[in-house]
């Protein structure tokens, strides 16, 4: 009996302990699923355009904001609870829309926001909310006669058609293809350049007696006669293709004033009068050593071959790359023109202690010239290709110069062992030594030569951090947005962005060369049918759908737009965006779309 008892309680106290152990378990999980659903999320805005504080005097299309964190998808995009209000009226926005980046949350607006202060908030699923203000300085005249209202820099016509106001937009034509003939021009023209100013370079720090020598002053002579019609040529060239003119026509120095328009053609021009200006010092070489015109010799030639560093002015490169480039240039032409004049004139036969005294100085020399090469070189890889040198057709052709210069070392360097080993203080130049010593000159500036070839063909090449700079125009739009991928770059303008007649702006930046190029506006309102510009564009260029009346939209609310293109390689990545139109008061009977007239390329 006592053992039943002992049992039975045995089993209640078990009973109890397990009930006891559910309930704490459940007040547990209890308190912290609370404290889960009352943890406030921690994701914050990175930037926002409108931005915060900011003062709008153009009536923005739609709202864009820049989380810090990622968000998981669009669902929660579409939950978010994402409103503006101005001056205490709420303003319609369509679905907001999640970038590819996956922070990037943009929102059509569906109305005009009146003038006052604009307040957007904001809510995520995960409690992360936040909201920040900007201010509505726009203002919106009515329209008696129905027309649209334009927005201009200075003004429009009387009746409210949107007119572009200080922008010209001129047709251009492609200029005729003289590419391969301006590539080989440019070999030649780097070379001469550098036999100018490497041989003067060395007879003023290796080579006192050059001057001396009737073959020197001879082949200076020649050297810089060449390299005068070489860099004449390749200025004639560079004015034909940019004017679309004739040979003939390019001819007149005159027309060679347009290169200004762009940072490379000013830099030409000035190098082809700094090339004329040497003539001073390489038809009278012994002025390299003149005291007295020493300075201003030196000064002319450093300055002509600096102008080769910055052949990308007026690209979107960093400054220190021209830096770089103009060290790397005038290390280059020493080593390439003393290896020239080493060549041509020292080693052509035997000589005395004065011609062995120049081979070793130079064979010093030019292990430290040619190191600041690579070494610039190499910063300038980095600065204009970075991490695309295996991607982009620059950053190959830029591997393939490394290469070549790797083996270029080596060569060097045997010269320079070899030179140490047989040429002695004093010694003659026997014509034995002076034909292996220009064997081996010979072949190191065969490998100068293609490296040359190559620097040609990287200058007319694009590398992928010398993006194009995005024109600004003079005229004010509604609706302005850039757009762009890894291939395909353009930019979408448009006024007054309400229902009626429109003007039209579409710019190319990326690629260089595209066919069947489209802009499509389709709008989401059912029962309206979209409207298709086909660009007439095949290079970089703008073109404008003037407001004339020929460009109508016929539905207020959201317009989807996609951009399309192909390329020889084949079909761009459309681009796409949304534009918010909204009803003028009364609207304008919609007509067909005329083709746009007034073309950049």
């Amino acid at each position: 009996m006592a053992i039943s008892k002992i049992a039975r309680s045995t089993r209640f106290s078990a009973l109890v302990g397990l009930l006891g152990f559910v309930y704490m378990a459940l007040i547990a999980n209890l308190l912290v699923g609370s404290a889960g659903a009352t943890a406030s999320g921690t994701n914050q805005l990175s930037s926002s355009n409108p931005a915060a504080n900011q003062v709008v005097s153009v009536p923005p299309t739609q709202l864009q904001l820049v989380f810090r964190d990622p968000l998981a998808n669009s669902d929660v995009v579409a939950a978010m609870g994402l409103s503006l209000a101005c001056n205490g009226t709420l303003v319609g926005l369509g679905v907001p829309q999640l970038g590819t980046d996956f922070k990037t949350v943009s929102a059509a607006l569906t109305q005009i926001p009146p003038a006052g202060l604009c307040t957007v908030s904001w809510a995520l699923p995960d409690r992360s909310i936040g909201a920040f203000n900007f201010t509505s300085a726009v203002e919106i005249q009515p329209i008696d006669d129905g027309a649209t209202a334009a927005t201009s820099v200075d003004g429009g016509d009387a009746t409210g058609t949107p007119t572009i106001i200080g922008e010209t937009i001129e047709q251009q034509k492609s200029g005729p293809r003289v590419g391969g003939i301006l590539g080989l021009l440019r070999i030649f023209e780097y070379l001469l350049m550098s036999a100018i100013f490497g041989g003067l370079a060395l007879m003023l720090t290796a080579w006192p007696e050059g001057p001396t020598y009737g073959v020197t002053i001879r082949y200076m002579r020649l050297a810089w006669i060449s390299c005068v019609v070489t860099v004449f040529f390749v200025l004639v060239l560079s004015t034909m293709r940019q004017e679309s003119q004739g040979f003939v026509a390019s001819l007149n120095p005159f027309s060679w004033f347009s290169t200004f328009d762009t940072g490379s053609g000013t830099v030409l021009f000035f190098r082809f009068v700094l090339v004329c200006a040497a003539g001073w010092v390489a038809l009278f070489p012994s002025r390299i050593n003149d005291p007295a015109s020493q300075l201003i010799a030196m000064g002319i030639v450093v300055l002509m071959i600096a102008t080769l560093g910055l052949s990308r002015l007026g690209q979107d490169v960093a400054i220190f790359a021209y830096v770089l480039g103009a060290i790397h240039a005038i290390s280059m032409a020493y080593w390439i023109g003393g290896l020239m004049l080493l060549s041509r004139v020292v080693l052509i036969g035997p000589g005395t202690s004065d011609l062995t005294a120049a081979v070793r100085a130079f064979s010093q020399y030019a292990v430290y010239a040619f190191g600041v090469t690579a070494f610039t070189g190499a910063l300038q890889i980095y600065l204009l290709d970075g991490s695309s040198i295996f991607t982009s057709g620059h950053g190959r052709l830029a591997v393939f110069k490394i290469i070549l210069v790797s083996v270029m070392i080596f060569i060097t360097l045997v010269l320079k062992q070899f030179v140490t080993d047989r040429l002695y203080e004093g010694d003659k130049l026997t014509g034995r030594m002076a034909w292996r010593l220009r064997r081996a000159v010979s072949v190191e500036l065969t490998f100068a030569l293609v490296a040359l070839i190559f620097t040609s063909w990287l200058v007319s090449t694009s590398p992928p951090k010398a993006k194009a700079v995005v024109r600004t125009t003079s005229a004010t739009y509604a609706f302005r947005e850039e757009l762009k991928n890894d291939r395909f770059h353009v930019v979408i303008s448009l006024t007054p962005g309400v229902t009626g007649t429109n003007a039209m702006r579409i710019e190319l930046i990326q690629p260089r060369r595209i066919n069947n190029f489209a802009v499509k506006l389709i709008p989401q309102a059912i029962g309206f049918s979209g409207i298709q510009i086909n660009v007439p564009l095949s290079r970089p260029g703008a073109a404008i759908v003037a407001g004339d009346g020929s460009f109508i939209i016929n539905a207020p609310g959201i317009w989807n737009i996609e951009v399309s293109g192909t390329t020889t390689t084949g079909d761009l990545t459309p681009l796409a965006t949304t534009l918010a139109v909204t009803a003028a008061p009364e609207t304008q009977t919609p007509t067909t779309l005329a083709t746009p007239t007034t073309l950049g390329g």
